[in-house]
């Protein structure tokens, strides 16, 4: 199995001040009471999940509605409502796929997005299971400017 690059609070405030600006900060966490709202797999080229990373509702939520403008205030209510938009879940689902730069370098194998989960389908997953039982997890909390704080943690091989 291949093994790539474990991102690190620094790489990931790196990529995503890209998307939202010199105000953003992010940095490591402990996830152990993390609420998973949404858990994106990375496969590798014969579609093995080789990483996942589990995002709570903040995260997800502030994510996606910072790239469309949303009103903080109308993702505060999703938050409340425990609830995103599919427009926000569809921003998500890009942030992610950028998310996949940081597992690779310019000699690595190849690893793309695979499917965002649920969380409670995430936890039936084979295959996260698997994941979860063998690889590398690191936990970051990351502040979106004008929006809030989430959570994700990051599980790679």
């Amino acid at each position: 199995m291949t093994t790539f690059l474990v991102p690190t609070s620094e790489t990931v405030s790196d990529l995503l001040k890209m998307l939202y600006g010199d105000d953003l900060s992010s940095s490591d966490c402990n996830v152990d009471d993390m609420l998973p709202y949404r858990v994106a797999t990375f496969v590798d080229d014969e579609n093995n999940v080789v990483a996942a990373v589990a995002c709570d509702i903040e995260f997800v939520v502030y994510s996606g509605a910072a790239l469309s403008m949303i009103p903080s205030g109308g993702a505060d209510d999703m938050i409340s409502d425990k609830e995103a938009t599919s427009s926000v879940l569809d921003n998500f689902h890009e942030v992610m796929n950028i998310y996949s730069k940081l597992f690779m370098t310019e000699t690595s194998a190849h690893l793309r997005l695979g499917k965002i989960l649920e969380a409670a389908d995430a936890a039936d997953s084979v295959s996260v299971q698997a994941l979860n039982a063998t690889a590398t997890t690191v936990g970051f909390d990351v502040s979106i400017p004008e929006y809030g704080s989430g959570k994700m943690m990051t599980i790679v091989t």
